[in-house]
């Protein structure tokens, strides 16, 4: 979801039943005889379901294509961990002429969107937690995100574009505050970069009975700043559940102080503005809701 683009983009291949049934003949028989069941088409990926407990998750535009590495290389060694569920990979298949960039058998996870089913105050704690773990040292080769690995203040463009789009949208959003506060944290220095997942929305955290079930879609994984994950996640759990997932985190780290406060609120009020330009749903909506829970505009 790092695209200018207010839409998700295109489809560059058709995922269908027969093509998935191909590459896996070709490349993985012992999983071709396998009913394949629901898929799920997002930004970025295609992803369909191989019997009870797997699924083939294919990109389905050049730039997916481009990320795929992320999910293939580094999740594996990262995941490897971790206590929390990720789909991180099981088996690879090569680009073909059919697919032309490499594609992979994952872990088939049950659970709801948290857009459909929001996280408890037991959940948020579970998704500090979940973060705690993520936000190790990364090495010098780790991948950065082309948007979301830089500064604050280098995305300070960005942000006043997305402000300006609600505001020609009729978003009754007090840009003056937003703004202001996206400044004060934008000045602060950040801390050692370290791993983090860089695009936390709902519809790629899965909960179960409020708890959490597992956190997808890892494509924009890279070097960052800790609060850009803090922040996505706070426009997900709400001020309510903020104080929960914030006790989680520092179960595992060090209490966080006013300056990582700050930055966390600007990196919020980024991804509200982002969610909330949007032209689909849930993610404007979800945006424009944070963007209240923020204090910036009117509920």
């Amino acid at each position: 979801m790092s695209s200018t683009s207010w839409s998700s983009p295109a489809a560059e291949l058709a995922v269908t039943p027969a093509l998935v049934r191909a590459l896996l003949e070709r490349e993985h028989p012992d999983l071709a005889g396998l009913a394949l069941g629901e898929t799920y088409e997002g930004w970025d990926n295609v992803t369909m379901r191989v019997g009870d407990s797997l699924a083939v998750r294919i990109p389905r535009h050049a730039r997916a294509g481009s990320l795929i590495e992320r999910e293939h290389v580094w999740l594996p060694r990262l995941a490897a961990a971790w206590t929390f569920a990720v789909p991180a990979p099981v088996r690879i298949g090569a680009a073909s002429a059919e697919v032309p960039w490499p594609w992979a058998v994952v872990p088939w996870m049950a659970g709801d969107s948290a857009y459909d089913t929001p996280l408890s105050s037991r959940g948020a704690v579970d998704l500090g937690r979940a973060l705690a773990q993520v936000h190790a040292p990364a090495p010098p080769d780790a991948p950065r995100n082309p948007f979301r690995s830089a500064p604050l203040a280098d995305r300070a463009e960005r942000f006043d574009d997305r402000v300006e789009r609600l505001i020609d949208l009729g978003v009754p959003i007090d840009a003056d505050l937003a703004r202001a506060q996206f400044r004060t944290g934008a000045v602060r220095r950040r801390p050692i970069e370290t791993w983090c997942h860089l695009d936390l929305h709902g519809a790629n955290v899965l909960t179960e009975c409020g708890r959490l079930a597992g956190i997808l879609d890892w494509g924009d994984m890279g070097i960052g700043d800790p609060a850009t994950d803090l922040g996505q996640a706070w426009c997900l759990v709400g001020s309510a559940r903020m104080r929960d997932l914030l006790k989680g985190y520092a179960d595992a780290v060090t209490p966080l102080d006013e300056s990582a406060m700050q930055r966390i609120r600007a990196e919020a009020l980024a991804f509200a503005v982002t969610l909330a330009s949007f032209d689909e749903q849930p993610y404007a909506a979800a945006g424009r809701a944070a963007l209240v829970d923020l204090d910036v505009v009117p509920g």
